[in-house]
């Protein structure tokens, strides 16, 4: 089952970092609360329980947040968080550049503010996050407390026509005051009725809230009663004996984690999660990369060899002139050694004159050339009698070629002559 992690801080003694006491609670699905505290390294501790990273929601002291209730107009709606922090320039000590805001809903035209010093929550966030937390949530502790409204009281409230509730809550000796949703103060218990008192000196003696008030036991009750000024003594609606950790998580109040403080991608998280598989895929990436450029280095000396042959084996026939393409260039010298016409083939006008020739024995063959432009085979043949040419012409002609004498002539007792054969 997935377990929320709940931890409430203190303040360190110089009031700049985080203190060595820390409460902390496993929240559950059902809302129950596992709570244990301890100091920073039983909170390691508590932590390293799981290997995974972890959220946690965040709590903090009440005293290191103030909040203040503001106007603005309609023309202010969209640049909200740049113009109200200087509403509060003439009334904040130091430069609102130094304090981080975080901003409740805006309605009608109110809006509640909520300040703290940033370079401490930096410091703490950066500290929690060493102990490998990162913070999705973070509220002043007295928002926590759960928000009683006008509706939700019975007859037994002091008056039926009070609209306002105040919560009061005394934990480890702080008092805890959510007068309305988005504002609320803690102090010290010796501190407390003097907090009360100067807050009720801002309202009409005839304006006094319904109180409801909380602690652990029966003792912490007694104590919180007798922190209140006398005139709230009487407006008293409902005390409960509640645990520390029985606060409203699911509370529509201001959230610290804005601007700087937002929740960002849990980049950290993803990669402590696979960062082992991250490397593996880098050095088989690395290894690819590696074998592949040794490869097309080895591939291309190869084929600077080749075109070394290819342009050695073009020079016997191309021995002058510049050798750009040797494929191309022997293509197209072979290509003007063809004949000029298929039908003209040399070869099958040898094949059927030449087996004739040899039938007679009395011929013989002084000369021999060939015309591609005519496809016309000239032979000139020597025999002991002019018939013998006839003979050899009938021959040729019955193997389907057309054979012609030509310039035939006689010396002393040998005849000679020009055949020509061609296709019919």
């Amino acid at each position: 089952m997935s377990m929320q992690l709940v931890l409430s801080i203190t303040t360190s003694e110089d009031g700049k970092g985080l203190g060595d006491f820390f409460r902390w609670c496993w929240l559950g699905a059902d809302g129950q609360a596992n709570a244990d505290s301890g100091d920073r390294d039983a909170l390691r501790t508590a932590i390293l329980q799981d290997a995974n990273p972890k959220s946690a929601w965040l709590i903090v002291p009440g005293s290191r947040v103030a909040t203040r209730a503001l106007e603005y107009s309609d023309k202010e709606k969209k640049h909200l968080r740049n113009l109200l922090p200087y509403q509060l320039e003439d009334t904040v000590i130091g430069d609102v550049e130094d304090f981080h805001f975080a901003l409740s809903t805006p309605r009608d035209g109110h809006v509640t503010l909520a300040y703290t010093d940033k370079n401490w929550l930096h410091m703490v966030f950066a500290e929690l996050a060493s102990l490998g937390l990162e913070i999705t949530r973070c509220w002043s502790a007295p928002m926590t407390l759960p928000l009683v409204k006008a509706e939700d009281t019975d007859s037994g409230a002091p008056d039926q026509a009070i609209a306002e509730h105040w919560t009061l809550g005394l934990y480890q000796g702080q008092l805890l005051l959510r007068h309305n949703a988005y504002q609320g103060f803690s102090a010290s218990s010796s501190y407390a009725p003097l907090a009360l008192q100067l807050l009720l000196n801002q309202r009409e003696s005839s304006d006094l809230p319904a109180l409801h008030l909380r602690a652990a036991s029966e003792a912490e009750l007694d104590s919180l009663r007798g922190l209140l000024p006398s005139m709230l003594q009487g407006q008293i609606a409902s005390q409960q004996i509640a645990d520390e950790w029985a606060l409203d998580f699911g509370t529509n109040t201001i959230d610290l984690c804005q601007a700087d403080f937002s929740q960002r991608l849990p980049v950290e998280r993803w990669w402590k999660l696979w960062k082992s598989v991250a490397i593996f895929a880098g050095v088989c990436l690395l290894v690819y990369f590696s074998t592949a450029l040794f490869e097309i280095r080895k591939l291309g000396k190869e084929n600077l060899a080749i075109r070394q042959d290819i342009e050695a084996a073009a020079r016997l026939a191309i021995p002058q002139g510049r050798i750009v393409d040797a494929e191309k260039q022997l293509t197209g010298l072979l290509r003007q050694m063809e004949p000029a016409q298929a039908s003209g083939s040399v070869m099958t006008l040898l094949a059927k004159t030449l087996p004739q020739i040899a039938a007679l024995s009395s011929v013989q063959i002084k000369g021999v050339a060939y015309s591609s432009e005519t496809g016309e085979l000239n032979i000139n043949i020597q025999a002991d009698s002019f018939s013998t040419f006839e003979t050899l012409s009938s021959n040729i002609q019955a193997q389907g070629l057309a054979a012609e004498l030509l310039s035939a002539n006689v010396q002393g007792n040998v005849q000679t002559a020009r055949l020509k054969v061609s296709k019919q």
